[in-house]
């Protein structure tokens, strides 16, 4: 059997580490919704709240009447 390359290794470990980091999250959201410590009031997060952006993200510049 070969041994792992190094870079394999690492990226390995880093799976590891967000895949904890990750499960840890929804844990503590799911115990945030189960205590009700999630409150009301926040505004909904808009993706393109005044049409300056496109829906891939890049920056449209707005068009004035009249021009072309």
């Amino acid at each position: 059997m070969y041994r792992r390359p190094k870079f394999l290794e690492i990226l390995l470990e880093v799976r590891e580490q967000m895949s904890r980091d990750a499960d840890f999250d929804v844990d503590l959201f799911a115990e945030l919704v189960r205590s009700g410590k999630i409150t009301e009031g926040h505004d909904p997060h808009e993706l393109n709240p005044d049409g300056s952006a496109s829906p891939n993200g890049k920056v449209v510049e707005k068009r004035r009447n009249g021009g072309g």
